[in-house]
């Protein structure tokens, strides 16, 4: 245990180093057994109790880096991982490297080892943000791709012109005939991979909207995830852990607070002429259901005067579209 003691939590750790430590195949079965000791692929531990998936990913990737000294570099998710970016139906299970020099590929369980792509792939020996993105379209599909160019884009990881341009260095790969038709979506104000998802869907159901408009009557202001340009609709994504709270307070449940206050916003918006379409993760397995009920708050607006604050904020939304461009 005087190696384990010496490392750090999260501390990555190889069977040779176990050996030289006077560990044999029994004692380590032993420990990580007993939590000390956590297997993240063949030959490779990370010292402390079980992380995450999202952790685990980075520890396993980080043994295999360390493990290929230099001949590969994390990419595809594993590099969005890495970096903090979101990722969607991504097989967290499956480290992908991406090789520094070798035209070959390689796959064995929990690993996938693919060619050096080309030059504009690189900046300071490491794959660029914007390349990574595309590349995970090729494993994941292009909305893995949007989602992780809105976070980017949102912290000045990429600019858009990058995001085609490498859209264009993974052409005729899997799964990408749709990518630059994504990556042209990448908004840096969606918040969330929800956000994201709605506001694609609402570009399927060729509604246009403004993503994070500001909605006031003079006294009292709203920012809303997404608004109709062409109708007072607004549409917003339901992230549930904004309504938790660390533990219930007075005897009302959890969230009791925020649910209240966000029911008052939706009342005095609606007082002004807004209709409401509100979404949850599970929404977007039934993009047809969807838009039915946009239509739906659509043809409730029909007949009505057009709301003043709702072109208002449109006019506002229009000015910064055109400033942004």
């Amino acid at each position: 245990m005087d190696l384990l003691l010496a490392l750090s939590p999260g501390s990555v750790v190889d069977t040779p180093a176990l050996r030289r430590a006077g560990l044999d195949d029994r004692r380590v079965t032993s420990l990580v057994r007993d939590g000390h000791l956590v297997r993240l692929s063949r030959g490779w531990y990370a010292v402390g109790a079980a992380p995450t998936p999202q952790s685990a990913h980075r520890l396993a990737a980080q043994a295999a880096t360390q493990g290929y000294a230099g001949r590969a570099v994390l990419s595809h998710y594993s590099a969005l991982v890495d970096r903090g970016l979101p990722t969607f139906r991504a097989d967290l299970a499956t480290v992908h490297l991406t090789r520094t020099q070798s035209l070959h590929s390689r796959r064995r369980p929990g690993l996938v080892i693919h060619r050096r792509p080309p030059l504009g792939a690189w900046r300071d020996g490491q794959l660029t943000v914007s390349f990574v993105i595309a590349q995970t379209a090729t494993t994941c599909g292009p909305m893995a791709a949007l989602i992780a160019a809105d976070a980017a884009l949102q912290r000045n990881l990429v600019s858009r012109a990058e995001l085609l341009a490498a859209a264009d260095l993974v052409k005729g790969h899997p799964r990408t005939a749709l990518l630059s038709g994504f990556l042209g979506l990448a908004d840096a104000r969606c918040q969330s991979p929800g956000e994201t998802r709605l506001r694609h869907a609402f570009h399927v159901m060729g509604l246009p909207v403004a993503s994070q408009v500001v909605i006031t009557d003079g006294r009292r202001s709203a920012t809303v995830d997404f608004m109709l340009t062409d109708h007072p609709v607004i549409g917003e994504f339901d992230g549930l852990v904004k309504y938790r709270r660390t533990r219930p307070a007075d005897g009302f449940p959890a969230g009791y607070d925020e649910i209240v206050a966000e029911k008052g916003r939706e009342d005095w918006l609606r007082g002004l002429g807004f209709e409401f379409v509100r979404t949850v993760w599970t929404d977007f397995d039934d993009v047809s259901s969807l838009a039915r009920r946009t239509c739906s708050a659509i043809e409730r607006t029909r007949g009505r005067p057009s709301p003043e604050a709702w072109l208002r904020a449109r006019d506002l939304a229009t000015a910064r579209e055109a400033a942004l461009r």
